[in-house]
């Protein structure tokens, strides 16, 4: 490489560590991958003491793996978790906010491999084949983050570092897919961010489920019952609750509330409107009922999060 292009490179990454050393801990940045137009996917694995980038978010999907790190608390989206010895999160929502923060961690060997993949080849007719059903369902999922069990994560784990210490790219590129579809078939991992904070979107959804959430996405700040949801998908209320849990993991209801507590969070961290206010417009019908609820599924109480977000 000549010399002044070596010269211009280094003066960019200066600047890149400029940024990001005067950037306050929240503030969020759309970060600029190594992830090169040629390559399928990126593998950064590195060992360190302490957790210091920023909320960012990026177009590619990440896979995360993260161990010897209890305490650290991983943030994606409106989900605010302290992580155990073991984490593995993937993320496909390009403008998922994501950060893992040092927490109450007190290790000094803290391991951390991330994988970026170019999300092109997870397009076109190809996904819509049935080999694929698995991985192109897991895909849908991680738009709002999608974290794996402490188990999973330990049979899994050895093929995350074989994959990291690969130098063959077409083996790589094996070891990826197998790693992918062993994780589709995981069978609790579970969303991290409300569906409604980041607008995620199903293409593969049941044409009944659709429904009935675009029903829920327009009317959420009324009195919706299980009937009038049953009555858009032409089923019987119980029969109807059964279908929709078996398609979303979740009871109609649950929805309903999960849909709500995601657009408070947005609006708590969006606007400066008091909680009431913002708990009323939402569909609750009293503060107490909506600090109850935001708390058992956040964590902490709306004051709190707007606080501490």
């Amino acid at each position: 490489m000549p010399n002044s292009v070596c010269k211009i490179h280094f003066f960019i990454v200066i600047l890149q560590q400029i940024f990001i050393t005067l950037t306050p801990m929240k503030e969020i940045f759309n970060e600029i991958t190594h992830l090169e137009p040629l390559d399928i996917f990126y593998v950064g694995d590195r060992h360190k003491t302490y957790f210091e980038y920023p909320a960012h978010c990026h177009e590619v999907f990440e896979l995360n793996f993260v161990e010897n790190a209890a305490g650290v608390v991983r943030t994606i989206g409106d989900s605010h978790e302290q992580i155990g010895d073991l984490d593995l999160v993937l993320i496909t929502g390009s403008k998922l906010v994501h950060i893992w923060e040092q927490g109450t961690c007190p290790e000094q060997d803290i391991h951390e491999i991330t994988i970026h993949i170019d999300p092109d080849i997870f397009r076109g007719t190809l996904m819509d084949k049935r080999a694929l059903a698995s991985i192109r369902r897991m895909i849908e999922r991680a738009q709002r983050g999608l974290a794996f069990p402490e188990p999973a994560i330990r049979l899994l784990r050895e093929d995350i570092i074989n994959l990291a210490q690969s130098n063959d790219s077409f083996a790589s590129v094996i070891r990826l897919f197998n790693l992918l579809y062993r994780l589709s078939l995981v069978e609790d991992a579970h969303e991290l961010s409300s569906s409604s904070f980041v607008d995620a979107k199903e293409e593969y959804e049941d044409e009944r489920v659709r429904q009935v959430k675009e029903f829920i996405a327009k009317n959420y700040m009324n009195d919706i019952g299980l009937k009038e949801m049953a009555d858009l998908a032409c089923m019987a209320p119980e029969s109807f609750s059964r279908f929709f849990r078996n398609k979303t993991g979740r009871t109609p209801n649950r929805y309903l509330i999960d849909y709500r507590l995601g657009i408070a969070a947005r609006l708590l961290l969006t606007t400066q409107h008091p909680v009431s206010e913002i708990g009323f417009s939402c569909g609750f019908n009293t503060l107490s009922h909506f600090n109850r609820l935001f708390r058992e599924s956040k964590g902490c109480t709306p004051s709190e999060f707007r606080e501490r977000f």
